[in-house]
């Protein structure tokens, strides 16, 4: 074969399962090498009746017909001298050899003979193992190959492939859960390339090990039935046959649960078709995927690094596709870590990206720190931070799990809440006598924090764990507790037909320390003469407002420059809502809801809106009576509900990911994502008038009963949830005409000094700091007045309408660090307020 252009590079990532291999091309292109037409060559080998080896697919199909001469991993026999296949003894060299020997035999054909090989192993491998790799890739032909460790090519895809920002002495947290193996890493940027400076790992736990725990789980089901046990202590040809497709089932399945939420597995010599749901497969994985977490927060501390202050989280690996990884790593960390559609080819990838800095050295014996144990060091306290990832992948089939909801000619009888959770998924939660963040209960003043520590906290608290500065749009007159709430209409606005261009298309951006309830600055006319329904801030990177209006058109200004930047008429009979969330991209997602409850989706990259598909409750017609935005399993989700079902919609994907009834004796669910659980969850209040969460991914209630001593004989007339930095809040109206909030992130309770008048009146919104602490948004339904109230003072920063206008939306946006309140009004004005920082 003839030698490959000047600079073409060839990368392999030799794994437990599978092999993957990249070349780098001289006009810098990359692209898998497909083996049988698929880029993943299983790594299997399977001794032939010559003695000679057959790799990957032609392996395992020999290996169906004789399995006592199959390997299917022989990385995990690194440590082996040799190994019996057959009658036969074999080195273990050789075997990967002719993994390698595939390989190379490939890349010789589609390109030539690569001009440097690079060859990816595990960061903790000692000389021993990379002399047997380097030994079986002299042996296939391949030469001399670079060793480069696999935390090491992860980190330089994702600096090089995925163009994210790494500064010198910046940090990334590597989560790398292959099908045998789990190694996590802290790789550091260096003004030479990257270094790993603490890893930790599991050669134990993977892919294949949560096959088996699924295997084990279908045993307490099929176990006592005639072949089960033949199936699995195989002692015939046929027998080790039907075990190798048992396997091939379960992975398959496991593997489509990643996509979908029910997958159906043959069972061969039982002759069934066992029915597995990914609820199932979350229940059996996670014991397993806890133990990765431990290990990652102690390669954490191990490097003494804060989250805050890093890259961002990478996973890597097949096995890390499982949507539950995510979703327990970002619950842990506070971090969203990104995520690829085929995360096997990450490392092979960026093997070769290494070699493209000339500068680029590596040195195996640099002493790596060793992850401490509990008893060395205590966790040290991790700071979110936003992640980037993946745009709107391609559009699946949406796979629903669906109950009709119950239907009442009465109301539900008052039930009992459970004692104890009746779902498995999750530990049981118990309120934790810990003290919020917010101090509402009047015990005295939390510790002192730096300015810097504030401002982190708030950026953090809000860009990422939930950032729903939205509106609520279940009016409070709605909000009452169903068996004495008014039967009241929604405002669900103007159609708009005004659709007159604004008379100011830009502003002064005077944002400045004033005293509190001082006007700022002022969008005059900002939707001509109509009034204005909705505002969010986002920032995208740089802060801006959207504003919405009774012309129909959407406006998006620019609150550095006091730039109009854009606008839309999307023709969807009025906006109803702007709703603000992310996913594990870490871009901000502007929801914008239409008079149909329909979602369309405007994100930085698009600059446009685009149409989101409809969850069935919206499809169907059924009576919608709010929607929420937020995170959901690491994508931009869409929750809508009524007072008796709810529904959660992911957005990206374009698939409903559960409609559930609400179960009896509880009402008016709110959608909110916490903190402590990234999936997002319904809270609601029980017929008993106490608060309880709601599995949104199940349907099952948590049973937690969250109730006190002051609310004793207290009724619930109306509920909402705010927001603090990120930390949702159930707020409940007291029939004492107090406002009573529970810490839905740490299900602490905590009685306000906050008093209120009318329920039917007095709107309440987001928690700001102001110059009087913390304080509640509040404006009036009728006067249309709008407030900022101190939560354990009571005092009130009034924000007066000018030209004698009303308001009608009230929000807040943060600058530079500072939050500002921010009004709409019925003549098309928006008005910035100071708030005394």
């Amino acid at each position: 074969m003839s030698p490959g252009p000047q600079g073409t590079s060839l990368g392999i990532d030799f794994g437990t399962s599978h092999t993957i291999a990249v070349v780098r091309r001289a006009d810098g292109s990359v692209r898998p090498l497909l083996f049988d037409g698929a880029p993943l060559m299983p790594s299997a080998v399977c001794a032939d009746s010559d003695g000679g080896l057959l790799v990957g697919k032609d392996a395992v199909h020999a290996g169906r017909r004789h399995p006592e001469r199959f390997e299917p991993n022989p990385k995990r026999l690194i440590d082996r001298p040799s190994t019996l296949l057959g009658s036969r003894e074999y080195p273990v060299p050789d075997l990967i050899a002719a993994v390698l020997d595939a390989v190379a035999d490939e890349c010789r054909r589609v390109v030539g003979v690569p001009a440097q090989v690079t060859l990816t192993v595990p960061a903790e491998w000692g000389p021993a193992r990379r002399q047997v790799i380097e030994d079986a890739a002299a042996r296939s032909g391949l030469g001399r190959v670079r060793l480069v460790p696999e935390p090491v090519a992860a980190a330089t895809y994702y600096a090089e492939a995925l163009k994210h920002r790494t500064a010198v002495g910046s940090s990334i947290v590597v989560y790398d859960l292959g099908a045998g193996t789990f190694d996590a890493s802290v790789v550091r940027r260096t003004e030479t390339g990257f270094e790993t400076v603490a890893l930790d790992g599991r050669n134990d736990l993977g892919g294949l090990d949560i096959d088996a725990a699924l295997i084990e789980h279908l045993g307490g089901v099929y176990g006592d039935r005639d072949g089960w046990k033949r199936l699995l202590n195989p002692t015939t040809t046929e027998e080790r046959r039907h075990f190798r497709d048992f396997q091939e089932e379960v992975r398959g399945a496991k593997e489509r649960l990643s996509r979908h939420q029910q997958s159906d597995i043959a069972i061969p010599l039982l002759e069934v078709e066992a029915h597995l749901t990914r609820h199932e497969l979350e229940l059996i994985a996670r014991p397993h995927l806890e133990q990765t977490i431990r290990v990652t927060l102690a390669v954490i501390r191990a490097a003494g690094l804060n989250l805050a202050d890093s890259a961002g989280v990478f996973l890597v690996g097949g096995a890390s596709r499982m949507p539950l990884v995510a979703t327990m790593l970002h619950r842990e960390l506070g971090v969203a870590p990104t995520v690829l559609d085929q995360p096997e080819v990450v490392v092979a990838e960026g093997s070769v990206l290494w070699t493209q800095s000339e500068a680029a050295t590596l040195t195996f014996n640099r002493p790596y720190t060793p992850a401490p144990t509990p008893a060395q060091t205590a966790l040290a306290p991790l700071t979110p931070q936003a992640a980037p990832g993946l745009l709107f992948p391609p559009r699946t089939e949406p796979q629903t799990q669906y109950r009709p909801a119950p239907q009442h000619d009465t109301p539900p009888a008052p039930v009992s809440p459970p004692a104890s959770p009746p779902r498995q998924t999750l530990p049981p939660r118990t309120a934790q006598p810990v003290t919020p963040p917010l101090s509402v209960s009047g015990d005295g003043p939390e510790p002192p924090e730096s300015d810097a520590d504030r401002e982190r906290r708030k950026r953090n608290g809000r860009r990422f764990l939930v950032w729903f500065v939205v509106v609520d749009l279940l009016i409070v007159a709605a909000l009452a507790w169903y068996f004495n709430r008014d039967e009241g209409t929604d405002e669900n606005g103007d159609d708009g037909t005004g659709g007159e261009v604004p008379a100011a298309t830009s502003f002064s951006p005077n944002f400045s320390p004033d005293e509190a309830g001082a006007l700022l600055t002022e969008i005059d006319g900002a939707h001509g003469e109509n009034g204005v329904r909705a505002l969010v801030a986002v920032e995208v990177p740089e802060p801006m407002l959207f504003s919405a209006g009774d012309d129909g058109f959407i406006r998006q200004w620019d609150l550095t420059t006091g730039n109009l930047v854009d606008e839309w008429d999307l023709e969807i009979g009025g906006v109803q809502a702007l709703l603000e969330t992310n996913s594990f991209d870490g871009d901000d997602y502007l929801v914008a809801v239409g008079a149909g409850w329909a979602p369309h989706v405007w994100t930085p990259a698009t600059g446009e809106f685009i149409e989101a598909g409809l969850p069935e409750m919206v499809a169907d017609g059924t009576e919608i009576e709010g929607v929420r935005a937020g995170p959901v399993d690491g994508y931009a989700g869409y929750g809508v509900y009524n007072g008796s079902e709810f529904e959660l919609y992911d957005l990206e994907n374009q698939e409903s990911l559960g409609r559930w009834p609400l179960p009896d004796g509880y009402g008016y669910p709110r959608v909110v994502t916490t903190a402590e659980n990234y999936l997002t969850e319904i809270v609601a209040v029980t017929s008993s008038h106490e608060v309880d969460l709601i599995d949104g991914r199940t349907g099952d209630p948590y049973g937690l009963a969250m109730s006190s001593e002051e609310m004793a004989g207290v009724t619930t007339e109306a509920f909402g949830v705010v927001y603090y930095e990120g930390t949702p809040y159930a707020m409940l109206y007291g029939s004492d005409k107090l406002l009573h909030f529970w810490d839905l992130q740490e299900l602490v309770n905590s009685t306000a000094s906050v008093s209120y008048e009318d329920r039917d009146d007095n709107y309440h919104f987001e928690m700001v700091d102001t110059v009087n602490g913390t304080s509640l948004l509040r404006l009036t339904r009728y006067t249309k007045e709008a407030s900022a109230i101190a939560i354990d003072t009571g005092e009130v920063i009034d924000f007066a309408p000018q030209d004698d206008g009303t308001f009608t939306k009230f929000v807040s946006v943060e600058v530079d660090g500072v939050d500002y309140a921010v009004t709409g009004d019925e003549d098309g004005d928006i008005q910035f307020w100071s708030l005394g920082q």
